[in-house]
């Protein structure tokens, strides 16, 4: 009997931290002054990978949390348009958010090939007032509000025939990185001859040769099957990657301060979650790239950090990036 009632006053005791947390998140809103907004978000990339699943869940919690005055209606596999389009339609304020990896030039700093000694630092960063200054950069120039951020992973190299172990072994391939200026400039560094591709086209162009190696973050490389074409990996991790939500920023300024409040600490939930789960999915894709007969590589890190280590030197000359450089590479 004595047991019973001591279980009884362990769930009792379970259940009103479970209301009063989740009082804190949903019953303490009050909503005054918030009007009830309709909103649309969208993405380019499959609805199955990470940064649709934690679009949609940040809508849900939102309209929960709220108490139904924020609506989100995401949209995946780029069903709002391409991504320059979409961005013109959030600036425009047609759309609420577009989850995007970095295409503004502030943030594309956090790309630098190394700039991160591991994830952790990557973390400390992205959440500190670092990337708080960048995102006020962006919504001063372009009108659009960053407000957090999702990690996505590392940026790994395959290849159809070579197995790269140093950048000597990548000189004069056809590689196709994003067709960003950095990314060119990146592997150019390593001495490979970057080759455009659109990225719908890249799995073809693997198979038939048009390119002999690409790269990426391990959940992309996976998710579109590059593993069908490619026989070697190769953890490079020469640069890292996290995705923005991009949004329109007179929305994000007319937002009450509570519903600001509500907003942020629901994303920074949603982004702690989708970063363990990519750590643990990342391990999996490991197992299941080598169970399909890839050769995966450790190279020779250092030699690819040497060979890229001046790349910033030509990308930073804009006024105080040197210095967001500097306090990024110091940060501890």
């Amino acid at each position: 009997m004595k047991s019973q009632k001591t279980c009884f006053l362990g769930v009792s005791i379970l259940f009103l931290f479970a209301l009063i947390w989740q009082s804190s998140l949903t019953v303490a809103y009050t909503g005054e002054g918030q009007s009830v907004l309709t909103l649309k978000s969208g993405s380019d990339g499959p609805a199955k990978d990470i940064v649709n699943i934690s679009a949609v869940r940040f809508a849900e919690r939102m309209k929960q949390r709220t108490n139904g005055k924020i609506q989100i209606t995401h949209y995946s596999d780029g069903q709002l348009g391409r991504w320059q389009q979409v961005l013109e339609s959030v600036q425009a304020g047609n759309v609420a958010i577009f989850y995007h990896p970095p295409t503004f030039r502030s943030y594309q700093i956090t790309q630098l090939p190394y700039l991160f000694r591991d994830l952790d630092h990557a973390a400390k960063v992205m959440n500190s007032d670092v990337r708080e200054e960048l995102s006020n950069r962006e919504l001063e120039k372009t009108g659009i509000y960053i407000f957090g951020w999702l990690y996505m992973g590392f940026r790994h190299c395959t290849f159809t025939k070579a197995a790269v172990r140093t950048p000597a072994d990548m000189k004069g391939l056809k590689f196709r990185p994003p067709p960003m200026p950095l990314m060119m400039d990146i592997f150019k560094a390593i001495g490979a001859r970057p080759t455009p591709v659109n990225f719908g086209e890249l799995y073809l162009a693997l198979r038939q040769g048009v390119v002999e190696g690409t790269e990426g973050p391990l959940d992309v490389l996976t998710t579109t099957n590059m593993w069908e074409v490619q026989k070697y990996l190769v953890l490079t991790g020469h640069t890292f990657t996290a995705n923005f939500p991009h949004m329109n920023g007179k929305l994000w300024q007319s937002l009450t301060p509570e519903t600001r409040k509500v907003w942020i600490d629901t994303w920074k939930e949603i982004s702690e979650e989708a970063k363990k789960e990519v750590i643990d999915k990342e391990k999996e894709y490991l197992l299941l790239w080598k169970s399909k007969g890839v050769t995966v590589i450790e190279p020779d890190v250092e030699a690819f950090r040497e060979a890229t280590k001046d790349v910033w030197k030509d990308f930073l000359t804009e006024p105080g990036e040197r210095e967001i450089y500097e306090r990024i590479k110091t940060t501890r």
